[in-house]
């Protein structure tokens, strides 16, 4: 058999390189080169990417609440707004001690009437209505009784008093046959010109007395037309609450009890209450007003 030879080929040509320096060079060029396009292509890339667009926002502010103002009020012809205050009148101190128990040592109308008139003016005010007194402590207004009643009057007229209410205990005369047998209470008023429409002191006194009689249960002797200082002197409606009879045994031992006083000034304070729903009286801005008469000014 003939054998057949294969060749392989030889190896080529060989190139040697002759400057190594340049052949560096061109190198770091080359990769230089590239790494320049990579980086821009990449950042173009990124500012075409609506992701990472930037884009400017301005804050949201909300605009400004405007500030509510209530309506004016609308004065009917003949009439001016009056702001409601309630005079108390706690009837007598200071030396001035009023009726006198027979039945218990020290104890005094003056005593008394401070403490129903200070009950009365706390649920006045916890109520919304303004109440003030003319006197707050066991003293007299001034040395004698006729000066003392008519700066009490004086007091409600100078503050524009919407209403006055004086508080009293009242004694029957001993020598009197029956006398102790006497009891109950009395509402005293006085007619006058009124400063209101459809509204007077004798309104006041029935309203008074209904509201009194509802809360503490005594006897309502009704109301009685008196000529008293405080009820004369003074310009709005006014009563004078003689709360129960001191020279009768029960009465004197209502007028010593806690409850009884807080029950009768109750019903003084409901008695307000309702007469201010009489004049209508309304609520602007957080106070109450009432129309008064223009000419009673």
């Amino acid at each position: 058999m003939q054998m057949t030879h294969i060749k392989f080929p030889g190896p080529g040509p060989r190139y040697r390189l002759t400057n190594h320096a340049r052949f560096i060079a061109f190198i770091l060029v080359t990769l230089l080169m590239i790494t320049a396009v990579v980086t821009v292509l990449g950042k173009r890339r990124e500012e075409d990417d609506p992701k990472n667009t930037s884009i400017a926002v301005t804050p949201f502010v909300p605009p400004p609440t405007p500030e509510y103002t209530m309506p004016p009020i609308d004065v009917p012809e003949g009439k001016t707004l009056e702001k409601v205050l309630v005079v108390i009148d706690p009837g007598h101190g200071g030396s001035d001690s009023g009726t006198v128990s027979p039945y218990d040592d020290d104890f005094y109308e003056k005593e008394v009437t401070l403490d129903i008139a200070l009950k009365v003016r706390d649920l006045l005010n916890e109520s919304g209505i303004d109440a003030v007194m003319t006197r707050y402590s066991d003293i007299r207004l001034a040395e004698t009784q006729r000066e003392d009643l008519k700066l009490r009057a004086q007091l409600a007229n100078e503050l524009n008093a919407t209403l006055f209410v004086s508080i009293h205990v009242n004694a029957y005369d001993l020598k009197l046959s029956g006398a102790t047998k006497v009891n109950g209470m009395e509402i005293h008023y006085l007619d006058k010109q009124s400063i209101y429409d459809s509204f007077d002191s004798r309104e006041f006194a029935e309203i008074m007395g209904k509201a009194i009689e509802a809360q503490n249960g005594i006897n309502n002797r009704g109301i009685i037309k008196s000529d008293f200082s405080v009820l004369r002197n003074t310009e709005m409606p006014a009563v004078l609450v003689e709360t129960a009879y001191i020279t009768n045994r029960e009465d004197n031992d209502r007028l010593k009890s806690d409850e009884f006083r807080a029950k009768t000034a109750m019903g003084i304070a409901d008695g307000v209450k309702k007469a201010l729903d009489a004049l209508q009286a309304f609520e602007y801005e957080g106070d109450l007003y009432v129309f008064r008469e223009a000419d009673s000014q």
